[in-house]
């Protein structure tokens, strides 16, 4: 049995957004900041890595893994499973698309199961875009 990764045509066009965004902007910053100590972001690397989070953002690609309600797209298991793959060419891209842990799984638990409490102080820091509370 053949499994079916093909996705309609739009989202093929994200994902050929995101493998040269990946290619030409994200893979570069392993030479920039050798040694992946990644976060928390110093001014310096603040500097250039925030204006890829916007770009990513402007997309509408921040955060993939969220749904809707989170700020996410709702993308499925194939599509998130085609996002990562290209994700996972370079230690920095999570970061850059916010799908960094600790983000990524706490936040979907969190908005499912967390006190109302929990979702202010800890949602609000990575949902819309503004980055994890580590890397602040």
């Amino acid at each position: 049995m053949a499994w079916d990764f093909s996705t309609e045509p739009e989202f093929e066009e994200k994902l050929n957004w995101i493998r040269a965004f990946v290619r030409d902007e994200v893979e570069p910053l392993e030479v920039l900041f050798p040694g992946c100590e990644f976060l928390p972001l110093s001014d310096e690397r603040r500097k250039i890595v925030d204006p890829l989070k916007q770009q990513v953002r402007d997309q509408g690609l921040w955060a993939p893994h969220l749904g809707p309600e989170l700020g996410g797209q709702g993308f499925g298991a194939v599509k998130l499973t085609l996002i990562n793959e290209i994700l996972g060419r370079s230690p920095w891209a999570p970061i850059v698309f916010g799908t960094q842990a600790p983000d990524t799984g706490n936040a979907e638990i969190l908005a499912r199961f967390g006190t109302q409490e929990q979702k202010d102080r800890y949602l609000a820091g990575c949902c819309p875009g503004r980055s994890s509370p580590a890397s602040r």
